[in-house]
């Protein structure tokens, strides 16, 4: 493949992960997203693929914002992201400057076209992270508040991204990787070494 093509191919992958698309394609709805941890360590956790932007360069998730990894975003936007679809022998990487969106507007969009199953997490009163006894406690009777209380605990983070990378493993030991970096308001193509 083409430069060209690869990056229209990786823009693909991440629309029809984000739209949850049937995946004939490699998927990528599930990425390892890292962080700057408070106390300066690394902090890595897998995050879901909700929106994609090619024009803007823009993809997004959600999370809770009691979660750690917000506070860690707004001390250090800085966001590094990694898919990898072991079917297709493909690993994506994006890095890119976290944005929380504050606009209720925006983030009632997003709230109202998740699945049901997924807004759940947002609804329990104990916060992500907090130690608890038993698996049962987090979604138990007595700590699940109602859609208000899910709605105020949920929160949409859109990176701008800076850069991508493709990296093709094949078993004919012929690897390709690329990387592409932001240069204004274009896209900045190279093949590297894998």
């Amino acid at each position: 493949m083409t430069l060209d093509e690869i990056y229209a191919r990786i823009w693909d992958c991440l629309r029809r992960a984000a739209a949850d698309a049937p995946q004939e394609a490699p998927s990528f709805v599930t990425m390892q997203a890292a962080t700057v941890g408070i106390d300066g360590a690394p902090s890595v956790r897998t995050v879901l693929l909700r929106d994609v932007s090619e024009p803007e360069g823009l993809i997004s998730f959600h999370t809770d914002r009691r979660s750690p990894k917000l506070a860690e975003l707004v001390k250090e936007p800085r966001i590094a992201l990694v898919g990898v679809d072991a079917r297709h022998s493909l690993q994506i990487r994006l890095a890119g400057t976290a944005g929380i969106v504050l606009d209720d507007a925006a983030r009632r969009l997003a709230w109202i076209s998740s699945p049901d199953h997924s807004l759940i997490v947002y609804r329990t009163t104990i916060a992500p992270g907090t130690r608890i006894y038993d698996p049962d406690d987090a979604f138990g009777a007595d700590h699940i508040g109602d859609e208000a209380d899910g709605f105020a605990n949920f929160c949409v983070v859109k990176v701008r991204l800076d850069s991508l990378e493709w990296l093709k493993h094949s078993s004919n030991e012929r690897h390709e990787r690329a990387r592409y970096i932001r240069v204004g308001g274009a896209w900045e193509p190279t093949w590297i070494a894998p």
